[in-house]
């Protein structure tokens, strides 16, 4: 095999590998926005109960509830500029 023959091998194999992992995140990315969606649904609904403000444990919820939302916040984050990266380096590869 010539060396241009490896050359272009090897890129189609990394753009198999790019696309693969940009596939990967894509599917964290709409789990970790499922997840987001649930928590903020479960927050809202925690809020707006009756007795939010007065009892202790739905403030206890509240807080746990606000920590894990903020977590996938930054995951979130996280995996979009992971996605980025992965769409720029396929980009580069591909021209």
């Amino acid at each position: 095999m010539t060396y241009s023959q490896r050359l272009t091998h090897g890129n189609s194999s990394d753009i198999i590998y790019l696309e693969h992992q940009i596939s990967i995140a894509e599917e964290e990315l709409a789990k970790a926005e499922e997840e987001r969606r649930a928590y903020e649904s479960d927050l809202d609904q925690l809020r707006k109960s009756p007795d939010h403000s007065t009892s202790a444990t739905n403030i206890s919820n509240e807080q746990k509830l606000v920590v894990e939302l903020n977590k996938v916040h930054s995951m979130i984050k996280t995996i979009r500029t992971r996605l980025k990266n992965l769409q720029e380096d396929l980009g580069e590869l591909e021209d």
